[in-house]
């Protein structure tokens, strides 16, 4: 799965990297980057195929069942789920999406122990990850956009921190996924184990375990020992 990433470029180099613009009000009211902890709930930028020309905001997780104001969020989407389950269809239907980021948290588990990992790209640029987004009505009566990050099984370079990875795409997949213009055996395609996309892994500070911690400190590599107890008597 995917329950943390960061965003620490700023504003022009997403607009750049990405060839659209931020509503200027989105940025005024969310002032979501740089982040270097977003959880679910925390608002994400993304580029819908209804509009490629501008960068949208929306809140990581839908509300279940649809539009509850619930703490059971879907943050993710399964690949080898989303044109099979009622929930994702529509949205994969109409509601494709990518979100920008550059790079995202996950851990070892080890009985009680959680040792967290920033996996990144090698040079650590902005890449995108493939999402779908959809409406809800919040307690407000107003729409607001909810987004989920769709997963694959992890690739073998990071499969031993954990068995599911977003799935990043090229900038060619971008707009494969936008237009979706898919090949019959697409979801094969995305889900192969041969299309690797290289990537860095590196140990963070426990720090980044609470939520409420957001600063540049939490991206830095933590090279202290790892200790691992094998017993209560170790």
């Amino acid at each position: 799965m995917c329950g943390r990433a960061t965003l620490t470029k700023n504003e022009s180099d997403i607009e750049e990297r990405f060839g659209a613009t931020f509503y200027t009000e989105d940025i005024e009211r969310y002032n979501p980057i740089p982040s270097f902890n977003i959880v679910p709930t925390h608002p994400l930028p993304f580029i819908g195929q209804d509009d490629e020309k501008h960068i949208q905001m929306g809140l990581w997780g839908w509300n279940v069942p649809f539009g509850a104001e619930s703490t059971k969020l879907v943050i993710n989407a399964r690949l080898e789920e989303v044109d099979l389950k009622k929930t994702f269809i529509p949205s994969l239907d109409h509601g494709r999406c990518i979100i920008p980021l550059d790079g995202y948290y996950e851990w070892i588990r080890n009985d009680k122990q959680k040792i967290p990992y920033r996996i990144i790209l090698p040079d650590g640029e902005l890449f995108s990850v493939a999402g779908l987004v959809r409406e809800e009505v919040d307690r407000n009566g107003k729409f607001v956009k909810k987004l989920s990050i769709v997963t694959v099984k992890a690739t073998d370079d990071i499969a031993f921190i954990h068995d599911r990875m977003p799935l990043i795409l090229t900038k060619e997949e971008e707009k494969t996924w936008l237009d979706g213009s898919f090949e019959p055996d697409w979801k094969q395609y995305y889900s192969d184990p041969g299309r690797t996309i290289k990537k860095k892994y590196y140990k963070v500070s426990e720090r980044i375990n609470s939520v409420k911690n957001n600063d540049a400190d939490l991206i830095k590599q933590d090279d202290s020992p790892i200790y691992i107890q094998q017993s209560i008597f170790d």
